[in-house]
């Protein structure tokens, strides 16, 4: 429980209404309980505020909403997600290694650290300090983990992976496995050994089941804030900017390259060797088959402008009409042309 006015001050915004209320919790405008703050985002959400149970609403900073006590800021959105992290604040294990643990040798471990049930940890292994590894992550030989790191259940690190400080990866992801490439050789398929490594940058978030290859030679690269949500394929020497968002099922092909702050919506697949620019989005399931200037939007089987993307939309649904329009100018064109015939007959 806290006041309105120290909630205020934890995510930078002023008080409209008693600054002394006492806030229980966080919860949604569609099920607010009573005593709790939830998030009105418009002028279009009034109406369903006035009706809540809720005892305070988080308000944009320009929006009037006479008879509602709340918190005005300039990013409700940002202030919500602060309140949530507030009321429901992470609950790290104690630090310690478990019984169960298996560890090789030339492990360095830094302070507070915390290694879960049936977690295997190669050889010559180095954790910062708090680094997580919840119960039957497989962290593997010479792999770096920096400080503040939290490794969720099931997570295999493959060798030689370097991964920052701050690196949140999710259940079942894998990182560093091999790199899908092979040689043709008397009708099969020759192996390449894949010989490099991953390195994830600091404050990195890898979502569940994201499987991240390491490179033939060299490495594959996540740069620093980047977030991949679940179910993302990086193939082998890739390379993803800073700060950019790759959203669920997406699938990134060898070699690529993404600039910093680029988005991949759900389900988009770039194809290998190709460069995306900084800033560039990638519409849902779009498909790149070439490079993506910077600050593009780009969508559609295959990607391109979205711009030229809706005007063949347009025209598509025209083709009905025009079609019919098609037909009746062939009739009509037949119509003449025995006209003619039969003029030239007679």
């Amino acid at each position: 429980m806290a006041t309105l006015s120290k909630l205020a001050g934890v995510v930078g915004g002023e008080v409209t209404g008693d600054k002394n209320l006492e806030i229980t919790g966080v919860s949604g405008i569609d099920n607010a309980l009573p005593g709790t703050i939830t998030l009105v985002m418009g002028v279009q959400a009034l109406p369903l505020a006035k009706k809540s149970g809720a005892a305070a609403f988080i308000l944009p900073k320009d929006l009037e909403a006479p008879g509602l006590t709340g918190i005005k800021t300039a990013n409700p959105r940002l202030a919500f997600a602060k309140l949530l992290g507030y009321f429901h604040p992470p609950r790290n294990p104690r630090p310690g290694i478990h019984s169960s643990a298996v560890i090789e040798r030339g492990f360095h471990c830094g302070d507070s650290c915390y290694v879960g049930p049936l977690v295997f940890i190669g050889r010559n292994v180095t954790l910062g300090d708090r680094v997580i590894i919840h119960p039957g992550a497989v962290i593997e030989e010479e792999t770096k983990i920096g400080s503040d790191t939290e490794i969720h259940p099931n997570v295999t690190v493959k060798n030689r992976t370097v991964i920052g400080s701050r690196v949140i990866i999710h259940a079942g992801a894998v990182i560093g496995s091999d790199g899908f490439g092979y040689v043709p050789d008397e009708g099969g398929h020759y192996k390449i050994p894949q010989v490099g490594y991953v390195k994830i940058e600091d404050e990195v978030e890898i979502g569940a089941n994201v499987t991240i290859d390491r490179a033939t030679t060299g490495r594959t690269l996540v740069r620093g804030g980047t977030k991949i949500d679940n179910l993302v394929q990086v193939a082998h020497n890739v390379e993803i900017g800073r700060d950019s968002l790759i959203i669920a099922l997406s699938g990134i092909a060898g070699s690529t390259r993404l600039g910093d702050r680029v988005t991949l919506a759900g389900q988009a697949g770039l194809k290998d060797h190709i460069t995306v620019g900084a800033g560039a989005v990638i519409a849902a399931r779009g498909m790149v088959i070439g490079n993506v200037p910077s600050r593009a939007f780009f969508s559609n089987q295959p990607a391109r402008p979205h711009a030229e993307t809706m005007r063949i939309q347009a025209a598509a649904g025209k083709l009905p009409e025009l079609l019919k329009t098609v037909k009746k100018m062939e009739k009509r064109l037949a119509q003449l042309e025995n006209a003619r015939f039969q003029e030239k007959e007679e």
